[in-house]
């Protein structure tokens, strides 16, 4: 199992992190749309605990399944296993079969990633809400420097998750079977 070290930050400036990032010379991937269905096995709740099962296509790339589980709303509390498949629309169907009556959800947003010295620097939005920095890496402590780059340091709101994120914006996105543009 993966170990994911992430933290977020919410209400940016979207083009004054884009422009920084360009400025410290990251590498650019251009934004694409991601699509992704989840199926609840313990739902999140706002306090961003839970797993989950995510189908997930991120622009013209191969589709991946992956396990999560949010044991908590701090930097490295999420675990995962990511598997690449073939077929979104088949691999939904596989899954549509097995009984997750815990829920299922639809979700949508578009991902520009930036790349310095193998930390990931994602701004993500979606519907409804502003757009928020994500910042992944391999250690807490390459998280910390990635934020530091930004001059975000004690900006992040930690590893919580789109439930908690929409939560303090007073939605609870699971009312929402399907969130799209």
């Amino acid at each position: 199992m993966y170990q994911e070290f992430e933290t977020q930050v919410l209400d940016i400036n979207k083009e004054a992190i884009i422009a920084k990032l360009r400025q410290l010379g990251a590498k650019e991937e251009p934004e694409v749309l991601q699509k992704r269905w989840i199926f609840d096995i313990e739902p999140c709740t706002k306090e961003s605990t839970g797993r989950w099962v995510r189908l997930r296509q991120v622009g013209k790339k191969k589709p991946t399944i992956t396990y999560k589980n949010r044991g908590g709303k701090n930097t490295g509390d999420t675990t995962e296993i990511e598997v690449v498949v073939d077929d979104f629309g088949k691999t939904y169907d596989l899954l549509s079969a097995i009984n997750f009556d815990k829920g299922r959800y639809y979700q949508e947003n578009k991902r520009h990633k930036f790349v310095i010295k193998d930390i990931e620097f994602t701004i993500d939005t979606w519907p409804m809400i502003p757009p928020l920095l994500e910042v992944e890496a391999r250690s807490k402590e390459a998280v910390a420097e990635g934020l530091k780059m930004l001059g975000l340091t004690g900006k992040e709101a930690g590893d919580i998750g789109m439930v908690a994120t929409y939560h303090r914006y007073n939605i609870e996105i699971h009312s929402y079977k399907e969130l799209k543009f």
